[in-house]
């Protein structure tokens, strides 16, 4: 049975859910990160509660959302689950069985029982596996989103026994169902280098014929979303011949997740504790307001402007810091012991003791490495509500709500956000749980050093491409990542007009990572080529930047420079990111080139022209907090409205950054 009720809808051959609902994660893509043959569930927009459909019977099909993704046929099914709430699975357009019979299946979640440990370099995984129907024909665990490592499920007893035992429910009959599954760790590391997957989901994989269907492993079948989920890991091992550990945590919602991450040294895990120790004999509870930037690795973004302004009025303002970052120890001498290193002592000792984290990335970034299995500073996090995100970017380049980086239901969420427009802000307030009160629309602080160098003299061109974990692959084809930079460094090499200018070619952060650990013959030939500074240093001097789909050119046009928007995938990247960007042509503040042989044209264009005024009025729009005072603001909205100390002085309460959609002062008082 079928009905005209709209839940979802297809945007440029994308399958999306309509305005007012939301899949777990937060977000209206119904293809982003979505295995076939698996239940997913539809939540409503503002209550966080599953969709309940009591008028029609269970297992009824309400609406079906055909589209072709990747070259193949696919359908969205949006049903009534036997508990008639609203849910969905992805398919392919059936061949073998009909639509009816793949939605009863993927229903039919298989019974569990389970537990994980890491041993001599394998992965176990032992318990019990009761599946109510024995029609499925092999049992695998599947490794991943790709579906890419499978390894054989193992049981006790024969077939015949578990049919026998199908229904019963008694503690004794269930070990008829007993199962273990090994993988070796090097397996799961080798998939970890072919394609970036850092964390890996663990799934039970059932054949019937032609057709596999997808659950998702748990320590108990029963378990449902609960943040304390969070806190759960096993001990990390080194993978053997490598430079790299894993360990095992579960989601939110409780499924196995194998995460591969870097080698810690035994020491730091001793320093935690005592530190740990320690705090808890302190009389100071909860007084430090901690900042950090991305990995803890850096000083130059919003993170360390805030902490600088905030070290002159705040005693207990600490900033964390790689040791060793270049600057790490002239800092040190300027900053005394309100800079400290990251994962010494002091550190350790100032987060058990913090009242609030204040970074330019997730709160996730302060921990011992950026993948950790440390339970002590996951139970901090948890416990803190005042994880305040001055964001590494303006958001508004691809579609950040369609990657779930800003559902509340994940621990690591902030709390309050930083944004830099009434437009950014509502962007927010529409497709998240976030608030008007949760929400500063106070502007980026490491803003305020581009707006003081925007009437500089500028001669330099800035090539920077975002990352693609999609074509990170080592493969120079035409049109790639790789393949772009090499066409660039071609062209300046080769046409005069660059023969008397300073052209930076950097690659992003993340893809430099990647290039240099996964493809060194690649990233060796490039790297003689490669910009080695400061980025801000780069965008600061340049007059074009080109670029795509990064953040970067926000800052760079606050600090004078044209931008040209270097589109030659973008459908791609739109296919490949599961969503729209946001920015798009009627939006945009820079030209538009689509294919690199016009690339040249725009760039002579823009070297000689000032910023166009259509360009500059479009940019005000999207970022409007642009004084050049956005650190001082930022400071003086965290420390009274959210820190709630009266002492704080706002220096214009009546202007856009302090506006009556923010909370009255007068409410604190």
């Amino acid at each position: 049975m079928s009905t005209n009720i709209s839940f979802g809808l297809i945007k440029g051959n994308v399958p999306y859910l309509s305005d007012e609902y939301y899949s777990f994660n937060g977000t209206k893509s119904l293809i982003a990160r979505k295995k076939f043959n698996t239940k997913y569930n539809v939540y409503k927009k503002n209550t966080n509660e599953r969709i309940i459909l009591t008028q029609y019977k269970p297992m009824t099909i309400v609406q079906t959302l055909s589209y072709k993704h990747n070259n193949t046929h696919e359908n969205i099914v949006l049903y009534v689950d036997t508990n008639q709430k609203l849910s969905y699975v992805r398919i392919k357009r059936p061949k073998y069985g009909d639509t009816q019979q793949i939605i009863e299946k993927a229903e039919k979640t298989p019974f569990v029982r389970s537990i994980t440990f890491i041993l001599f370099s394998t992965i176990f995984f032992l318990g019990v596996l009761r599946v109510r129907n024995y029609t499925y024909e092999d049992a695998h665990l599947s490794f991943g989103y790709d579906k890419s490592i499978s390894k054989k499920i193992h049981f006790l007893f024969p077939k015949k026994i578990r049919e026998k035992f199908a229904l019963s429910t008694n503690k004794l009959s269930l070990l008829a169902h007993t199962y273990w599954c090994i993988t070796p760790a090097k397996n799961i590391y080798e998939g970890y280098i072919k394609n970036s997957e850092i964390n890996v989901p663990v799934f039970i994989q059932l054949t019937q014929g032609n057709m596999s269907f997808w659950y998702p492993l748990k320590s108990d079948s029963k378990h449902i979303y609960n943040k304390k989920h969070y806190i759960f890991s096993t001990r990390s091992t080194r993978v053997r011949k490598t430079n790299n550990e894993l360990f095992i945590r579960k989601s939110i919602t409780g499924q196995y997740v194998i995460v591969i991450t870097s080698l810690m040294s035994k020491w730091i895990n001793l320093v935690e504790k005592a530190a740990y120790f320690m705090s808890k004999l302190s009389k100071n509870k909860e007084v430090y307001d901690i900042y950090f930037e991305k990995f803890s690795q850096g000083a130059s973004e919003s993170g360390f402007e805030l902490f600088k302004y905030a070290f002159e009025n705040n005693k207990n303002a600490v900033y964390i810091l790689d040791r060793d970052y270049h600057k790490f120890q002239e800092l040190k001498n300027i900053y005394g012991n309100n800079l400290v290193a990251k994962n010494s002592f002091r550190a350790f000792y100032y987060i058990f003791l913090a009242r609030s984290f204040q970074s330019s990335d997730l709160v996730s970034h302060i921990q011992r490495r950026l993948y950790d299995n440390d339970s002590l500073i996951k139970r901090k996090i948890l416990a803190c509500n005042k994880k305040i995100m001055l964001q590494h970017g303006v958001c508004l380049c691809t579609n950040i709500f369609e990657r779930g980086y800003f559902n509340k239901k994940v621990p690591i969420t902030p709390d309050y956000l930083l944004v830099n427009s009434k437009y950014e802000r509502d962007l927010f307030i529409q497709n998240t749980e976030y608030h008007a009160n949760e929400l500063m629309v106070t502007g980026l602080p490491n803003l305020d050093l581009y707006v003081k160098e925007k009437n500089n003299t500028k001669k330099e061109i800035t090539f920077l491409l975002t990352w693609r974990p999609w074509d990170i692959t080592g493969k120079i084809e035409e049109g790639s990542y790789i393949d772009r930079y090499l066409s660039f460094l071609k062209l300046i090499q080769t046409h005069h007009f660059y023969s008397d200018k300073k052209v930076n070619i950097i690659l992003h952060p993340k893809s430099r990572i990647i290039l240099e650990e996964q493809f060194p013959d690649i990233y060796k030939d490039l790297s003689k080529h490669l910009y080695d500074g400061d980025i801000k240093e780069a965008l600061i001097n340049s007059k074009v930047v080109i670029s795509d789909y990064s953040s970067i050119i926000y800052y760079a046009f606050a600090g004078g420079s044209n931008i040209i928007l270097y589109w030659q995938d973008k459908e791609l990247a739109e296919s490949q990111y599961g969503s729209k960007n946001i920015l798009q042509e009627e939006i945009a503040f820079g030209d538009i080139v689509y294919e690199f042989n016009h690339l040249h044209t725009f760039i002579e264009k823009n070297y000689s022209i000032s910023q166009p005024i259509k360009y500059v009025n479009q940019y005000n729009i999207l970022v409007s907090e642009t004084s050049g005072t956005n650190t001082k603001n930022t400071y003086d909205y965290i420390k009274y409205y959210i820190l709630k100390d009266s002492t704080a002085k706002l220096n214009n309460p009546d202007s856009q950054t302090f506006n009556s959609d923010n909370p009255s002062p007068n409410q604190f008082q």
